[in-house]
């Protein structure tokens, strides 16, 4: 596959509409680049995290006990992508973040690819967990199912990001 410098200019600016100073892994800011990505993913999964716990409070209130199950399901789900993120490598072995091996217009593509749409997937959880604070209120079937899915989008999340290390391992 023949990435164009277009390519890798597109993804890098999506990632920056996100992240304000993403700097898409340019040599000598791959270490702050790297950790700005894990950050924005905490910030968002401990947003998404303050939302459920609302609701989670909402259904012992109202007890409605299976969606407050429901809910400490996904705060389990929440805290362990943020103990994932929290604790994960921070590279590859050496080559990453050394000269040792010089990245091509490919493997920044993919990494800078991949990090958008783990940014986007737990995106979307804060968008989810925020509709099933708004249903709590309203129909607690509908914050129920949109609980769940947003566990769903968290566990999914968890397991691309976990891929991510292999595209750091890759380079």
């Amino acid at each position: 596959m023949v990435v164009t410098p277009n390519e890798l200019i597109r993804y890098t600016r999506a990632v920056q509409a996100i992240m304000t100073g993403y700097s898409g892994y340019v040599k000598g800011k791959r270490i702050e680049t790297d950790q700005q990505v894990r950050e924005e993913i905490i910030r968002a999964s401990t947003r998404c995290r303050q939302h459920i716990q609302n609701v989670h409070d909402a259904g012992l209130r109202q007890s409605n006990m299976s969606l407050a199950k429901e809910c400490k399901s996904c705060l389990h789900e929440l805290d362990a992508l943020i103990e994932d993120i929290d604790k994960s490598s921070s590279g590859a072995r050496g080559a990453f973040f050394t000269s040792q091996k010089k990245l091509t217009n490919k493997d920044l593509k993919t990494l800078i690819r991949h990090d958008k749409e783990v940014i986007e997937m737990v995106t979307d959880a804060v968008r989810l967990s925020n509709d099933a604070e708004r249903a709590t209120q309203e129909n607690s079937e509908e914050a129920s199912s949109t609980v769940m899915r947003c566990q769903q989008m968290i566990s999914s999340c968890r397991g691309f990001y976990s891929e991510r290390l292999i595209h750091l391992g890759d380079i």
